[in-house]
């Protein structure tokens, strides 16, 4: 929008400029922001931003999505940054919207978890309120938390199929693990009695190594994210987390306080999505996206074209 200093001696032509100018504010806009809501003028306008992976930024993109529809402009920042860097930007008032995952809510707020989703929930949603002055909308089942990988022929082979089966052979079996899931395999110790020390030998490697590993036969488990669509496409298996010992990464928008307080209504336009959201359909939409870029399409297109489809599939848009 700009801003004109007008100076006219007949009052009839000032109102006809000023109409104009309103006309052009009103269409005005650029490639990363619209709203496809009814009339011309928009509830409020809003800033969606999300993390670099394919995943956050298929979130990203259903947020914004949903509240076009419901009559916000929005200028979306999709493949914003990494955690810190999103988080600061929300912080900052640069963002108003973002999605988040528990675990990493927790890690932020240096808060163990309680191996119980909804008590982990509670926990960011008390903590960020309380100490960032942000809000978590309802959280989706999809989990994209830390997980054991095998092979389907060595999960055949050997019989395994969940952690607990993991656990009774974990003294034959060799784990690669990348950096960072490293604790997460000790923290199964409170649930399973099981560390990385319980192997016969683990191996720090980056994430496709860990699955190279296992094709070669130099070790039969990895750790994977679970979510990852490349599991099941390169002929892996996730292990069943039969008893909870990883804790949940479940997805959720969070916004500014003072934006939830000023527009109540965006709760109600985005809670409906969470539902909808489960870890089979997150892999399946990567799998959506992944296809669409073989085809030519660029990350952007892709993700926007698959979350649009996901949407109108659900009823949402």
């Amino acid at each position: 929008m700009f801003l004109h200093s007008l100076k006219t001696k007949s009052a009839g032509a000032l109102i006809l400029v000023l109409l104009i100018l309103l006309s052009a504010c009103g269409t005005s806009g650029n490639s990363s922001s619209s709203n496809t809501g009814s009339g011309n003028t928009p509830k409020g306008n809003l800033v969606v931003g999300g993390k670099l992976d394919v995943e956050s930024q298929l979130l990203t993109k259903m947020y914004t999505l949903l509240l076009q529809k419901a009559g916000y402009k929005v200028t979306e920042k999709p493949a914003l940054g990494n955690s810190n860097i999103v988080f600061q930007a929300i912080s900052s008032g640069s963002i108003d919207i973002y999605p988040e995952f528990t675990a990493t809510g927790l890690n932020k707020l240096q808060v163990p978890t309680t191996y119980d989703p909804q008590k982990d929930y509670q926990a960011v949603k008390d903590g960020f309120n309380t100490n960032y002055k942000l809000t978590w909308l309802d959280a989706a089942p999809l989990n994209d938390g830390y997980a054991l990988c095998t092979s389907k022929e060595t999960s055949q082979k050997l019989g395994i199929t969940s952690i607990s089966d993991v656990k009774a052979k974990a003294s034959q079996l060799a784990l690669t693990s990348p950096s960072d899931g490293v604790s997460f395999v000790d923290g199964l110790q409170k649930v399973y009695g099981l560390t990385t020390k319980s192997f016969k030998s683990t191996q720090t490697v980056d994430y496709a190594l860990g699955f190279d590993a296992v094709k070669s036969d130099k070790a039969q488990i990895t750790v994977c994210y679970g979510t990852d669509a490349t599991v099941p496409q390169g002929g892996f298996v996730f292990l069943k987390d039969d008893k909870n010992g990883f804790p949940a990464f479940n997805p959720a928008p969070v916004v500014r306080n003072d934006i939830a307080q000023k527009y109540p209504d965006i709760a109600s336009v985005l809670n409906p999505l969470a539902p909808k959201l489960t870890t089979d359909v997150s892999i399946q939409l990567q799998t959506q996206v992944a296809q669409k870029k073989s085809d030519g399409a660029s990350v952007s297109r892709a993700v926007t074209l698959v979350a649009t489809d996901f949407l109108k599939q659900q009823g949402l848009l």
